[in-house]
């Protein structure tokens, strides 16, 4: 009886974590570098024909939480392309989440309150 009251705790947590397969698919050849409850972010490659496309576009905003990375490190990285799938974002897609791509220097701070530099779009 005390072995399964120590292993409940376990099938409670597993119970309790979200699936994100549904993202990943949408970013298929893209590594998934940071989860949280608010935001998932993905690594693609730069050559991949939507990130080519979104990156020929005006930016309208910024990643919606920045979390643990370094946004001018990712920036620097040109083989790449860093998106963001920010939850609980209503009110701009009718799904529950926005999708924001860096395509300009991200700027922190008081500096780059007013400077955009991620696309924001939906699925």
């Amino acid at each position: 009886m005390k072995k399964l009251f120590l292993i409940l705790p376990v099938f409670a947590l597993a119970a309790c974590g979200q699936d994100y397969s549904k993202y990943d698919s949408i970013f298929g050849g893209c590594e998934r570098i940071e989860t949280t409850d608010f935001h998932l972010v993905y690594k693609c490659p730069a050559g991949q024909e939507w990130a080519q496309k979104v990156k020929q576009l005006k930016p309208n905003g910024k990643f919606r939480a920045g979390g643990h990375l370094n946004l001018s490190e990712l920036y620097a990285d040109k083989e790449h392309v860093y998106t963001e799938v920010s939850f609980d974002d209503p009110g701009t897609c009718k799904e529950d989440f926005t999708i924001r791509t860096m395509i300009a220097e991200p700027v922190d701070g008081d500096a780059g309150k007013d400077i955009n530099w991620a696309f924001i779009g939906c699925r």
